[in-house]
This record gives structure tokens, sequence and C-alpha cells, in this order.
């Protein structure tokens, strides 16, 4: 489903990446990240037709991997943000002698 109020990220921006502070952010910007890089690594196995092997047809197709990872993770439907926060946790938890 299309969320409006979801902030959409210039293709280029890696400045963005220096303002993250929580373990949140962390976490879902992680997620993302894997989310596209799973993406990028099953559109290899596809035929992309006759423009699959143009410049402009691999930035398209990174830029909508990208925005489709951005769409997955915000949904926190897969779970791999919660299972990483959830890891920390249990991190600080036993390495502070608890």
């Amino acid at each position: 489903m299309f969320n409006p109020d979801m902030k959409i990220k210039a293709y280029w921006d890696v400045k963005e990446l220096s303002r993250i502070k929580t373990p949140e952010e962390v976490a879902k910007e992680f997620e993302t990240m894997f989310v596209r890089i799973m993406m990028k690594e099953f559109r290899k196995s596809l035929d992309g037709g006759i423009f699959s092997g143009s410049f402009s047809y691999k930035m398209y197709m990174d830029m909508f991997d990208m925005q489709i990872a951005e769409a997955i993770s915000s949904s926190d439907q897969l779970g791999l943000k919660q299972y990483i926060l959830d890891a920390l946790k249990a991190y600080e938890k036993y390495s502070s002698g608890e």
C-alpha cells in the first residue's frame, strides 16, 4: 500500500547516512539496504530485454529497487529491523554483566 507520508530520499544522497543517530534508525536503514541489495541480486536472474545492457536501464532499475526497498522497510512487515533491535538489546544486556 502506498504511504503518502513516506519520505523519499534522493538517489545520490549519502549525507543522510551521517545523520543517523538512534539504533532504530540504523536498523531501519540496514533493512532498507539489505532489501535493496537482495532485489538487485534477484534482478540479475531476470532477462531485462533488449535495453537491459544500457546505462539508463540499469540506473532506472537501481532507483526503482531503492524506492521499493524503502517502501518494504517502511511497512515493518519484513521484521528485520525488530530482529536487529532485539539482538542489540540482548547484546547490551549480556555484555554489561547483568
